[in-house]
């Protein structure tokens, strides 16, 4: 029987894919990824810190944990609006190619920079989103998906009835074949970028959902609608304390069959960091160059996977009994488990706002840190130091 469902699926520009699991064959499915981190909007506008390493780090996560071959990924960097359009037609053609031998061939068009209610803006150039749009609706695959991490990017799911849905839907089947545009913020609301993460709300929740803190029901695999709902319900959070104000994700998808829809799996991992069922709280996972790497609410009663790079990470613990640290080494193919006992209370660092003398007191009150819109700039996020 065929299913046409409609499930939610955007979280304010950037999301992820429908697919079939990872592990189906790489005889089978063939990913592609065209990823694009655009931190210069053109000489009118300020430069953005993180759109291109958020761009990276999108397709370092497809690559480790979601499937995509090293040759299958394309990641363009500040490029002109002519390198945009050229990948674009490159990824038609090689596409095309890959549906003579593969039995499924998948895309995913990531965007993080500039952009306005028109259209994205690399480098100053405007490429409408009708456009984007048309190209990708042109290129031969069972499955294609576009996320935008950008300003006012929800009017790229507008151009055809998108709307806002309920976040926390969830249904146990799953569409297939079709396509699905996704944004990282409604029409007229800026998407920022934050200094504490590193990167932008959106791509930083979403990728930590990729890692497996979105994995609800503990099987190793993460799905379109757990990853959604996790990086739906952490950008609008974390969001609503910054003075430009909450993110809403948008989305416009056509899904038409039946399966699984797994976008990673951790069973392809390099190394796990586990934590433990009788650990609760927020949590915030730095490596050793003190970058955040996941950040999340944890309940007790799971177990939380996250696939990681081998290296030495600090795993904070923010409870109402206070601060808890725990330093681990994560060695290649291994996994470490943490429980209670592994953490030790530690206590926070406040940090000095850039280029301002703080007395001791303004010290003590510092939980705010500059954050960056895409488009502009937002004054400051009440973010937890630590």
């Amino acid at each position: 029987m065929r299913l046409r469902r409609f499930t939610l699926v955007t979280i304010a520009c950037l999301a992820c894919g429908l697919f079939h699991s990872p592990m189906e064959g790489a005889d089978t499915v063939k990913r592609f990824v065209l990823a694009i981190g655009a931190n210069n909007g053109g000489p009118e506008r300020p430069k953005l810190r993180y759109a291109v390493s958020d761009a990276q780090s999108f397709v370092k996560v497809f690559r480790s944990l979601g499937g995509v071959e090293d040759d299958a990924a394309i990641l363009l960097a500040d490029p002109r609006r002519s390198r945009i359009e050229a990948s674009l037609d490159e990824l038609r053609e090689r596409a095309g190619r890959a549906g003579k031998t593969r039995r499924r061939v998948e895309i995913i068009f990531y965007y993080s920079g500039h952009s306005d209610e028109e259209g994205i803006l690399p480098s100053g150039e405007k490429m409408l989103y009708r456009d984007i749009r048309k190209r990708v609706m042109d290129i031969p695959a069972d499955v294609r998906i576009a996320v935008l991490d950008s300003c006012s990017s929800g009017a790229f799911t507008l151009a055809k009835g998108g709307r806002k849905r309920d976040p926390f839907l969830v249904d146990r089947s799953h569409a297939m074949r079709g396509v699905a545009f996704m944004t990282s913020s409604s029409r007229d609301e800026a998407s920022q970028e934050s200094d504490s993460l590193g990167g932008s709300f959106f791509t930083h929740y979403l990728l930590t959902g990729l890692k497996g803190a979105a994995d609800m029901v503990e099987d190793r695999r993460v799905t379109l609608n757990e990853a959604y709902q996790f990086a739906y319900a952490e950008t609008l959070s974390r969001t609503a304390k910054t003075l430009r104000g909450a993110q809403h994700p948008n989305y416009h998808i056509m899904m038409s069959g039946s399966g699984d829809v797994v976008m990673t799996d951790l069973r392809t991992s390099a190394c796990t960091l586990a934590v433990g069922r009788g650990v609760a709280g927020r949590i915030f996972i730095k490596d050793g160059m003190g970058r955040i790497q996941a950040e999340l609410t944890k309940s007790a009663g799971k177990t939380l996977r996250l696939g990681l790079d081998p290296g030495s990470y600090t795993v904070l613990n923010e409870t109402p009994a206070g601060l808890f640290e725990s330093r681990v080494t994560i060695p290649p193919g291994g996994e470490v488990v943490l429980t209670p006992g592994s953490f030790e209370k530690t206590e926070r660092e406040f940090a000095r706002a850039r280029g301002d003398e703080q007395t001791e007191e303004q010290e003590a009150a510092a939980v705010n840190e500059p954050v960056f819109q895409k488009g502009g700039y937002a004054d400051a996020s009440a973010y937890p130091p630590f």
